[in-house]
């Protein structure tokens, strides 16, 4: 009977213990871990004030050979714009000899050390591009306030909304003419390495539909066009901001909000952070650029049939633009401030015809452009797909 019992206890304690121990050293030796394994890899990110240097000897790689591999790096790569937050991989022996190394530079490229195989030197260093796995993928969103904040779900929506807002920068100012409801349907290239996003490829085809009104843009030689070969880009954009907010209207008579007294205000004030980058809407030569008055610092531009813009309150110019030079659309005019008399930071924008105000948002972008005629048979035949992914029954604004 005792033995019985002895038995039974064995089976209920000791042998699931017993198991338990068998598949943690299978476990181990499965995973190298049951001896010393002959290559260990550390992976992390770079840290604040961290060097390239620093970065290897912090994970156990000697300091002479730390060095040794940075100088060995330098001419295919400057290690001084090695940047906080990239991720990198070391490679190193129990004895700290290093087997291999990678940093992440950017999205595209990553730089790469390795045991050289010539014998002229102990390692090779290299920049390699990453080769891209590119996916297609149908983006539907309905816009409720913002044009960010309806594609703030996708990685890297930042990225789309900017792309987005620049195809139809001729069309459509998304800080004012978006209605509430606005639908949206994109089909865009993504960009997978090692089947992790990274970023995305180009918009092939955008749809936009607001206020009864259908606008299609369509890539095409690196350029877009609606779905009659007219080229999207013309004359004027609509804003000199990317999709942020109206704070003050054009308009004759409003209490001004320092003053406090009723005065015309002759432009459009966007609201933005201080510091956002607004841009020239149309190709032209800068006429004024520095202080001015309540409009603090000043850059206005001289454009084609007796067109002017302002560009007010900017916290700085940007370099290269000064009175006498040329600039084109989409050029860097200077950076969104709060200098002269302004509560906070934004953007005055202001526009003029033959000397006189008018309102920057009804301003009527110039007749489109359409493609060389030889082209449309192919251009037809190149959109016909994604004519019919966007949906080809939607009335079609007219221009």
């Amino acid at each position: 009977m005792l033995v019985w019992t002895a038995i039974f206890m064995f089976i209920l304690v000791v042998a699931p213990q017993y198991q338990e121990l068998e598949q943690e050293s299978v476990s181990l030796a499965s995973t190298g871990l049951a001896g010393l394994p002959r290559v260990q890899v550390l992976e992390g990110t770079i840290s604040k004030n961290a060097t390239l240097v620093s970065t290897l000897i912090a994970s156990d790689i000697p300091a002479d050979l730390a060095r040794n591999v940075a100088g060995l790096i330098r001419p295919v790569f400057d290690v001084r714009k090695i940047k906080v937050g990239n991720p990198f991989r070391v490679e190193r022996d129990m004895d700290g000899e290093l087997q291999g190394f990678e940093y992440k530079v950017n999205d595209e490229s990553i730089l790469k050390v390795t045991k050289s195989s010539s014998g002229d030197a102990d390692y090779d260093a290299r920049i390699e591009k990453l080769e891209f796995d590119t996916r297609s993928e149908i983006v539907d969103v309905e816009i409720q306030s913002s044009l960010f904040s309806a594609l703030h779900q996708y990685p890297k929506g930042e990225t789309l909304t900017d792309m987005l807002a620049q195809i139809f920068a001729w069309d459509v100012d998304f800080n004012v003419d978006i209605q509430r409801g606005a639908l949206i349907r994109l089909i865009v290239d993504e960009q997978f390495y090692k089947g992790e996003f990274v970023k995305y490829g180009a918009i092939q085809a955008a749809q936009l539909v607001n206020n009864g009104k259908t606008y299609r843009a369509y890539r095409f030689n690196d350029s877009y066009y609606d779905e009659k070969g007219n080229a999207i880009k013309r004359a004027f954009l609509t804003s000199p901001l990317k999709v942020l907010h109206v704070t003050s209207g054009f308009t004759y008579m409003r209490m001004h909000p320092i003053l406090g007294i009723e005065r015309a205000h002759l432009a459009i004030d966007y609201g933005a952070p201080e510091g956002t980058s607004a841009f020239a809407v149309a190709n032209g030569t800068v006429i004024y650029a520095g202080p001015k008055g309540d409009l603090g610092t000043f850059v206005e531009i001289r454009h084609a049939n007796g067109m002017t813009t302002g560009y007010g309150h900017l916290s700085r110019i940007a370099p290269g633009v000064a009175q006498g030079r040329a600039i084109k659309q989409d050029d860097l005019v200077g950076f969104v401030g709060h200098t002269g008399l302004a509560t906070g930071p934004h953007l005055h924008y202001l526009m003029t015809r033959g000397g006189k105000p008018i309102n920057p948002s009804s301003m009527k972008a110039e007749p489109a452009i359409p493609m060389d005629g030889n082209l449309k048979p192919q251009f037809m035949a190149h959109i016909a797909s994604w004519q019919q992914t966007l949906g080809a029954n939607t009335q079609t604004a007219s221009k």
